[in-house]
This record gives C-alpha cells, structure tokens and sequence, in this order.
C-alpha cells in the first residue's frame, strides 16, 4: 500500500533527524570541552545522516506523486467501468428490438429479403453485445480484485549510501570552524579532523 509505505518513511525521516540534532549537539558540547577530535567524529557521523535524511525525502516525495496517479488512474478506470455497463445495457435493448423484428417479420410471407437484412443486424448487434460484456466483466474483475491499485514494478529508486571522505571532510572543517567561532574558540586543527575520520563502526560514538 502506498500510504502505508510513506508514512513509514515519513516515521524513519523523523527519527534520522532527531539523531542528526544530537550529533551536532554532542559536538558543540564536545568543543566546550576542548575535545575537537569528538567533534570532529560527531560532524562526521552527522553529515553521513544527512545523506540518509535526503534520499527518504526523495522516497517520500516520490510516493506521494505515485499515490497521485494512482488515484487518477482509479477515476479514470471507474469512469470506463461506468461507460461499459451502459453501453452494454444499450445493446442489450437494440438485441432484443432486432430479435423483436425478426418474430414480427416471420409472420409475413414474402419478405424473405427483408428478414435477411435484419437477421444480419441481429447478428451484428449480438456480436458487438458480447464482445463489450466481455471487456467490462474483465475490467470489473481486475478493479475488485485489487490488481490495478497495487504498485507496479520497478519502485523508488535507492539511496546512495555512501559520500566520499574529502567532501565529508571539508563539510566537518568548515562546520568546526564556524562551530568554534560561534562558541568564541579557536580554529579547528586539520589533525584533530583527520584523526577523527572514522574507520570502523565502532571508533566513534554511536549513532543511537
């Protein structure tokens, strides 16, 4: 189900923000203790939620204009449902006034031409009556069996997962640097930056 699909996006967005707001707090504590290496890790670790953060947007954005087909799509398709029945309910009437025809017209001697004509327009109209029928009861079965509001194949596309160490690394440099200007400390120190890079999973603090 597609609403169902985004509003568990929109539950995952919310909670990689309140992680992305905690990230930047530890750091600005970590600063106030003159631990710019912590810092440093905690930006760095920020800006990789960030990433996450923008690819749900994509998804959710995403759902929300399939959803928006998918209900005009079920218009449209009720729409034709609807045309269908009535034109079959017409042809059933022009099937049974030809069928009428031909009983009034057996009555009659010497008309063999005439009823041949009609004959050919009852067939005509059988036909075209049956085949219509079939379509709409097609169309019906597919609209209550649900196959036309699931999703198609294909889906969102996925996020990507990583960001490369030198941009992550600049975006960390400039954020301590503007970080440490608001709290009235010094400039950061590239080493304290490199050092802070993260390696494995578990050499900074957790994500939570």
């Amino acid at each position: 189900d597609v609403v169902t699909a985004q509003k568990q996006l929109e539950i995952q967005a919310r909670q990689i923000e309140s992680n992305r707001t905690r990230l930047e707090g530890l750091a600005r504590r970590a600063l106030e203790q003159d631990r710019e290496e912590v810092a440093a890790s905690a930006l760095t670790q920020s800006e990789l939620v960030e990433g996450q953060l923008q690819g749900l947007r994509l998804q959710i954005d995403a759902l929300t204009h399939q959803r928006e087909n998918l209900q005009v799509a079920g218009e449209r398709l009720q729409t034709r449902v609807t045309a269908m029945r009535t034109q079959k309910e017409t042809l059933k009437a022009q099937y049974s006034a030809a069928k009428a025809t031909v009983h009034a017209g057996e009555t009659t001697a010497g008309i063999s031409k005439e009823m041949d004509e009609v004959q050919l327009l009852l067939e005509r109209a059988r036909d075209k009556m049956l085949s219509t029928q079939a379509r709409a009861e097609a169309v019906n079965e597919l609209a209550d069996s649900g196959v036309l509001g699931r999703l198609g194949a294909g889906g969102v596309e996925a996020i990507e997962a990583q960001v490369r160490a030198q941009e992550i690394g600049q975006t960390v440099d400039q954020r301590l640097a503007a970080m440490k200007q608001e709290l009235g400390l010094g400039p950061a120190t590239p080493a304290a930056r490199l050092e802070a890079a993260p390696q494995d999973d578990d050499s900074g603090p957790a994500a939570g």
